[in-house]
């Protein structure tokens, strides 16, 4: 009967800590968006938490056959800083048609992430040329 009793508080334990775990892994609140202009087209997807943007997945396509490569970027915006920081570019440099993949990074705020907007920009001489996403509220932060 002891063993009995043992195995049942076993199995319930495994029940409860998956519950667990699933209420942690819902935690994250998954985001995406699309933005293209002449010459680019970008697909980015994230994940939000208050303080940070995790499993940061970027596709950047160059749709033209003009020499000028294409990149990526996000403008993210906090408490601290509401002008925004733009993260680092992540390029196309392979050519008219090609798709190059950027998976699982993340950016981490010292403050309370507020939004972004996600870019899609040609690298062509003098200013680049840029469209952006309209502006994405973190649901994670009031």
């Amino acid at each position: 009967m002891k063993m009995k009793r043992r195995l049942a508080m076993a199995v319930m334990g495994v029940a409860t800590s998956g519950v667990l775990i699933v209420a942690t892994a819902g935690a994250a609140h998954a985001a995406s968006s699309s933005v293209s202009r002449t010459g680019v087209s970008v697909k980015a997807s994230w994940d939000w938490s208050a303080n940070s943007l995790t499993n940061v997945d970027y596709t950047v396509k160059d749709t033209d056959c003009d020499a000028n490569d294409v990149y990526t970027r996000m403008r993210v915006y906090t408490k601290l800083v509401p002008d925004g920081t733009d993260t680092s570019k992540r390029y196309n440099s392979t050519g008219c048609g090609t798709t190059v993949t950027y998976s699982d990074l993340k950016f981490e705020a010292s403050n309370h992430i507020t939004g972004l907007r996600v870019y899609a920009c040609v690298d062509d001489a003098g200013a680049d040329s840029c469209s952006r996403s309209s502006f994405y509220d973190n649901p994670k932060v009031n």
